[in-house]
């Protein structure tokens, strides 16, 4: 208990010596805004824990500015390898057998070190080659207790990450689940037998199996697959694959993982994504996205409007799946919603770039103070990879033209919609039928001006607020003229006191008075901060 103390004032301590905290703030607030950088050294002196931390926030552009995550993508962690022998004790301790007791042969020599585990390449008595991965001592201790302090911390001082990150401690709490779930190594296993049950008539991917007798919470034992990384471009073209080939069935398997199993791989970066006998080979599954029936629904209802252009649809679908943190101005809302409809759908259907549109969907979000689920967070990341890994195999994908061929043949959307010239049909027929109308409308409508009959209904946005706001603001008049009248009075009192005790009231009521004006001047000028 006396260690997580010291940790708790290291925290509190490091995080005030670099700037976080509601005064700091109020004075700086004209100067430049260095509290991106400021965040990622605080970080960086507070351990791996926070880099760990740090590395996740970077991927949240729904909570945070720009300036934040570009700077805590700056986190990098010194993950040397350990030591052959601390991985022996740290295997015998999880298993309760040596680790040369299970396997002929361990190549000592990691064939990767990270920063939650180290992996080892061996061989089972029995001759199959075998991955063995291996947490680091006291990872899940370290990592947990510095989160729960962090936790902590951030609820005793709720202004210590004022006007920075929306509702820090649901984060940090969302951190912690998606932290605890990837250092469990059974769950990973598990994670892994699923995926290849979902792929099981699916010719072209393919992932390792674990071997879950031998596997622990801390400890995971899987097949090994040796393959090209299809990050190795020049290697893969060596062996006779055609890059254009590969991307286009890369992005159709995540179209199959999110709109068929709503289970996908979240961590999709070149490292984890290998090519054997041209099929597409997933490992490492510590990250793992899980999309319900119903987020599917939302999404494909994204989609839909984004097609359509569908403003009002849009808008609808967002303010149904985020968490509102402040009263959305749905004006501004719709207005910022048209011009990415502009920026983007302005040449047709060919036009759309999904992860751009997502990434400025979540910038929206954060403007508006909407928060989006965390599911949503992690489809969006991943997808941006997805997007990386492609566009570097063909730097010409049609990514329309695979996502058309996908959902025209799954139905997941109702393309023909789009795409049916009887429904073209009849949208120019309701469009000219508007346009035939319009000048007896206006006809009407000037009519209706010129004999007195027009009747206007106006509709304000957020009114409870600005009647609330009003109210304050005449109870302040109201307050300021009565105060006005009390310092008058007391100085009329005062200056004509006849006695000691007559003038040492006026003083008082003066004081009083004084005082009460200072407080409302106070929260008059706190207000207008806020």
């Amino acid at each position: 208990m006396q260690r997580e103390s010291s940790r708790f004032r290291e925290i509190v301590s490091i995080l005030g010596r670099y700037g976080f905290g509601e005064i700091r703030y109020r004075i700086k607030k004209n100067e430049e805004d260095d509290r991106p950088r400021a965040l990622r050294q605080a970080f960086e002196e507070l351990g791996p824990s926070f880099i760990k931390i740090g590395q996740i926030l970077s991927t949240r552009s729904d909570l945070l500015s720009t300036e934040y995550l570009v700077e805590l993508e700056k986190l990098q962690e010194d993950t040397l390898p350990i030591p052959y022998d601390i991985i022996q004790q740290e295997y015998f301790e999880s298993v309760g057998r040596h680790i040369e007791d299970d396997f002929a042969t361990v190549n000592k020599k990691p064939m990767a070190s990270a920063s939650i585990a180290q992996v080892h390449l061996a061989q089972m008595k029995s001759g199959e080659q075998v991955v063995v991965k291996v947490q680091r001592p006291e990872i899940e201790d370290q990592l947990i207790r510095d989160l729960n302090i962090f936790i902590r911390v951030v609820e005793a001082i709720p202004s210590i990450f004022i006007d920075v990150i929306i509702n820090p401690v649901e984060i940090l709490k969302d951190i912690k689940i998606q932290i605890l779930e990837e250092i469990d190594f059974l769950n990973e296993a598990h994670n892994m037998l699923l995926f290849a049950e979902n792929h099981r008539q699916r010719t072209t991917i393919l992932n390792p199996i674990p071997y879950l007798s031998l596997s622990t919470r801390q400890v995971l034992i899987q097949e090994y697959i040796d393959g090209i990384s299809i990050g190795r471009h020049f290697a893969l073209k060596e062996e006779g694959y055609d890059l254009n080939d590969l991307a286009s069935k890369f992005v159709l398997s995540y179209l199959y993982q999110v709109f068929d199993d709503g289970f996908y791989h979240a961590d999709p970066h070149a490292g984890n994504i290998i090519i054997k006998d041209g099929k597409i080979v997933f490992i490492d599954f510590g990250a793992m996205g899980k999309i319900s029936p119903g987020q599917k629904q939302l999404l494909v209802e994204i989609l839909t409007s984004l097609v359509s252009k569908d403003i009002d649809g849009l808008v609808n679908v967002l303010l149904q799946i985020c968490k509102q943190n402040k009263t959305v101005d749905k004006v501004v809302l719709y207005r910022d919603i048209e011009s990415l409809f502009n920026r983007y759908l302005t040449t047709g259907m060919e036009a759309l770039e999904i992860d751009d549109i997502f990434q400025d969907l979540l910038k929206f979000g954060h403007k508006h103070g909407l928060t989006f689920p965390s599911e949503y967070i992690l489809l969006e990341k991943t997808i941006a990879m997805v997007q990386g890994v492609a566009q570097s195999l063909d730097p010409h994908l049609d990514f329309m033209a695979i996502f058309q061929s996908f959902f025209l043949s799954s139905g997941t959307i109702p393309w023909e919609k789009f795409l049916d010239p009887n429904a073209v049909a009849r949208e120019a027929f309701r469009t000219l039928n508007t346009t035939r109308r319009m000048p007896t409308k206006i006809e009407n409508l000037v009519d209706n001006i010129n004999n007195g009959r027009l009747n206007v209904r106006l509709t304000f946005e957020n009114m409870d607020d600005r009647i609330r706001d009003i109210n304050s603001m005449i109870n302040r008049i109201i307050f300021g003229v009565i105060l006005s009248a009390l310092i008058l009075a007391s100085t009329l009192i005062i200056t004509s006191a006849q006695t000691y005790y007559a003038e040492l009231l006026g003083i008082f009521f003066f004081v009083v008075t004084a005082l009460i004006g200072l407080i409302l001047l106070i929260s008059m000028l706190r207000a207008r901060r806020k």
